[in-house]
């Protein structure tokens, strides 16, 4: 027995116990981590600390509470520093902030919160020209002390229970060192409007104010319990959250990537890197479950460091989509995740949206069923959205091709959307359901190289059938069954695209080419084409841009239909192309053959490779095979072998 024992004793006792430093109190730890955490300066260099700064205009963005993080997301230049004391007055408060303000979306007055961060980010980095400035100091305490006297109330619910409560907590843990316990006891009633509940990303800003509450109040029990409530939304569900696809919903079955569903990852990568390594680290299934949204959700829709407009949701402001990418970018590199460019096709069947992606391009689609939600009009934003998850396609090369396009946007002509004109203003639902799509004949899927997408359009008196074959040189664009049934349809059309004009653009009657991407008709239709000047309104994205008009000449292309008969288009669109060669390759004989397409099956031959969508079950013989479907399916037919893959829906 003693030999057994003693070594076990002898490989357990640590030879210089007494040199063992003290273990640190896990609360402290917390915040120690905190601090390490929040002062990282997220900018890879000059240049692009200035874009975080420009996208979030100077922390004005209020609009956009991921626009707004982006001016905490950098060390702030020491004239960026310079320039907001400069406007501090002796009242405690900011010169040029709008304090008679009460906007329910973009609240001015929540400058003065997100300037006391900023600041306190300032004052204690020792690395920073500010660091512990006794003018600075001065500053933060009469900024803090106006607010927690005043303390402004928002109609808007989410600023007072969340937006305030969670910035003011972040600078007050930051600074929790020299406050006097009379300032914190005089903060502690604007915290505690940040209560546990709500769902999703909501739930998750409320348990992280009360986390920080808990460090500040070195209360274990609440930092345990806030800890606890946010672990409960790192979860795959059928509810609002992370979906089994890396999906996010939130207002219901809605896809939320680039709303709710970026705060979301943002927030919770931050805590993910705090909490590391201490007793209230995240679990492995948790992590992994964060990683799913982060990596086969989120990655997916930043191209070139914009992101896709279609996964915006109803957050189409100035300057968003650069915004939205550069957040992205922080959120993976909390996440360890930083540099990862995937590649190929991904269906979102919980969201009904497709992201297909080369080494040279970008392209989605988004869509809405019987089983989801396409858009929202909330806070009097997005007015416009009507046509915007009818089949959206849009194409990125460069990035920027529809940046800041959305007030002079023909809302009537997105890029893929068959839509329709009654000689009434675009419809505006007054509730949900005048939103929705009420067919569930939407689905998708990714076989090898290729990306199907098919949807049923069936809304407002216009009834289409439309399929996207994504490979990796080409999209092509099959639709059918295109129908009104309201006579105040006086125009049908299908819009092959819509981007803003750069350089030449070249026709030839069923073919056009507009910045190194070709679009052909395959039926022969008439492509028209538009690159006129096009003015609009930033107010009708959202209420907080009153009176910000914005105009720019934009290249549209398009299909006309008969609205008085039955219709059908078929196109392809060939990306990364110069003009010479798109002009050849169109009189060529490697352009792809459409098979079918008819309300039943939508079938084309592109090298070799046979792809159809059989919307209706019964026999069909394509291009030479005879095929039996029971349900509606995907069909593919490669080295003479066919295949049905049943739909989804």
């Amino acid at each position: 027995m003693k030999r057994i024992v003693l070594p076990f004793l002898l490989a357990v006792l640590p030879l210089h116990a007494a040199a063992q430093p003290a273990p640190v109190p896990p609360l402290e730890a917390v915040r120690a981590s905190f601090r390490q955490a929040t002062l990282i300066d997220h900018a890879r260099s000059d240049a692009e600390r200035q874009q975080f700064i420009a996208y979030s205009n100077h922390g004005e963005a209020a609009i956009d509470v991921l626009l707004m993080q982006l001016y905490l997301a950098v060390r702030l230049p020491e004239e960026e520093v310079a320039h907001v004391l400069s406007l501090f007055r002796d009242d405690g408060t900011w010169s040029d902030v709008d304090y008679a303000d009460f906007s329910r979306g973009g609240w001015k007055q929540t400058l003065h919160i997100t300037r006391i961060l900023a600041l306190a980010k300032a004052y204690v980095n020792p690395e920073h020209p500010y660091y512990q400035n006794p003018e600075l100091s001065r500053v933060l305490h009469a900024a803090i002390a106006w607010w927690t006297a005043n303390k402004p109330v928002n109609p808007n619910w989410w600023h007072g229970e969340i937006g305030v409560p969670k910035k003011l907590a972040e600078a007050l843990l930051l600074l929790r060192d020299e406050l006097t316990p009379a300032e914190i006891a005089a903060a502690r009633p604007v915290l505690d409007k940040a209560k546990f509940g709500r769902t999703g990303q909501n739930k998750v800003w409320l348990a992280s104010i009360n986390l920080m509450k808990g460090l500040l109040y070195d209360d274990p029990a609440l930092v345990a319990e806030a800890r606890k409530q946010m672990g409960e939304e790192i979860a795959v569900t059928e509810q609002e959250g992370i979906q089994r696809d890396g999906s996010f919903h939130q207002h219901g079955p809605q896809m939320q990537f680039g709303n709710y569903g970026l705060a979301f990852a943002e927030n919770l990568s931050f805590w993910a890197r705090v909490l590391k390594d201490t007793p209230y680290a995240f679990t492995q299934e948790q992590y992994d479950c964060l990683t799913l949204l982060v990596r086969d959700g989120l990655s997916w829709t930043v191209w070139e460091g914009f992101m896709d407009p279609s996964a915006c949701g109803r957050q189409l402001h100035v300057d968003g989509l650069r915004g939205k990418g550069l957040t992205v970018a922080v959120t993976r590199r909390n996440m360890g995740l930083d540099g990862y460019k995937p590649v190929g096709g991904r269906y979102y069947p919980c969201s009904d949206y497709g992201v297909y992606r080369t080494r040279g391009w970008f392209a989605s689609v988004r869509m809405q069923s019987a089983r989801t939600i396409g858009f929202e009009y909330t806070n009097k934003e997005n007015l416009l959205a009507n046509f915007s998850a009818d089949g959206v396609l849009l194409l990125l090369q460069e990035g920027w091709e529809y940046d800041n396009i959305f007030p002079f946007w023909d809302w009537r002509m997105l890029p893929g959307v068959t839509a329709y004109e009654d000689g009434r203003p675009i419809k505006q639902a007054k509730d949900q359901a005048g939103t929705r799509n009420p067919s569930a004949h939407v689905a998708g899927t990714v076989d090898g190289s290729v990306m199907t997408t098919t949807m049923e359009v069936d809304r407002d008196g216009l009834h289409a059938l439309k399929t996207n074959f994504f490979y990796p040189d080409l999209i092509v664009c099959l639709g059918a069954g295109i129908r009104r049934s309201r006579a105040e349809i006086s125009r049908i059309t299908t819009a092959l695209d819509q981007n803003l004009l750069v350089g030449d653009v070249r026709t030839g009657g069923n073919w056009a080419w507009h910045h190194d991407r070709g679009y052909i008709s395959l039926d022969g239709a008439q492509i028209e084409v538009s690159t006129a000047l096009q003015e609009g309104s930033w107010e009708q994205m959202a209420p907080v841009y009153k009176g910000k008009e914005a105009s720019g000449r934009v290249f549209k292309a398009w299909i006309e239909h008969d609205p008085a008969a039955v219709g059908s288009y078929a196109y392809a669109i060939r990306p990364c192309c110069r003009a010479g060669t798109f002009k050849r390759y169109a009189r060529s004989r490697r352009l792809p053959v459409v098979l079918l397409n008819t309300e039943q099956i939508q079938a084309v031959s592109y090298r070799d490779d046979i792809r159809a969508v059989i919307h209706v079950p019964g026999t069909y013989r394509i291009a030479g095979y005879e095929i039996t479907a029971t349900s509606p399916s995907f069909c593919s037919i490669r080295s003479g072998r066919p295949q049905l893959e049943a739909m989804a829906i």
